[in-house]
């Protein structure tokens, strides 16, 4: 398992460590569902993590949603549980075999998640429910040092590939946004941690990290970010 409670502190300080960048992809992302999303609609976040997603939709979101949150690591769940305090229901399970009814939820939303079903997705969604996902291109978020391991990046894709994948369970693409992103990592250690809090680089090492170090220096580090947000609908 990935996401132990060693990666969730990791990721925890992930999420307050200051970057600068040119576009904020999570406020364009939100923006998305705030949009297509309805009073009393059924949402559920699939690799919920430490449940970010709802916590965000939850707390820009002027009208009350049922929000469910699906996630096969303990640690993220009792993480998310932690972050939610009784505002959803967390639900422990597998993304390619969904622990739900068919046609139970008006939106699913996904956030850098690469391993899923798009058939459960089809078949949990209710008719003209919405999938919104935002993951990363080939570069998987970190173009620069994705350049350096290129025979090891997990789940390396190019945004098409999941548009193809949901379209052949007869998903139909409302739109795909493609960003280059820049951004300036203050400290090395910054850029680290982002690198260690996901699956990014197969048997990453401290010799990895070497590399890493030795490439960019330690301050002020510019890496290019490559994210894409995904619309589809079961029709």
């Amino acid at each position: 398992m990935f996401y132990d409670e060693k990666v969730v502190s990791i990721r925890n300080s992930v999420s307050t460590a200051p970057i600068e960048q040119e576009i904020n992809i999570n406020d364009l992302f939100f923006r998305k569902i705030i949009s297509l999303l309805k009073e009393d609609d059924n949402v559920l976040d699939i690799g919920t993590g430490n449940g970010f997603v709802l916590s965000q939709i939850k707390e820009k979101c002027n009208f009350s949603c049922n929000l469910v949150g699906l996630d096969n690591s303990e640690a993220m769940i009792k993480e998310a549980n932690k972050n939610l305090n009784g505002t959803a229901l967390i639900v422990k399970g597998d993304n390619t075999h969904l622990p739900f009814d068919d046609s139970s939820f008006d939106i699913i939303t996904a956030k850098n998640v690469t391993r899923f079903s798009s058939c459960e997705i089809f078949r949990v969604l209710k008719p003209n429910g919405y999938f919104i996902f935002r993951e990363y291109g080939t570069g998987k978020g970190l173009v620069e040092i994705a350049t350096l391991f290129p025979e090891r990046l997990i789940r390396s894709r190019i945004p098409t590939f999941y548009v193809e994948k949901l379209e052949r369970e007869h998903m139909h693409l409302i739109s795909l946004e493609t960003y280059y992103i820049e951004r300036t990592f203050t400290k090395i250690t910054d850029l680290l941690n982002v690198v260690k809090s996901y699956p990014f680089i197969q048997d990453y090492s401290s010799k990895d990290e070497d590399c890493i170090k030795n490439a960019f220096g330690s301050i002020n580090i510019k890496i290019t970010s490559d994210p894409f947000i995904l619309v589809t609908q079961k029709l």
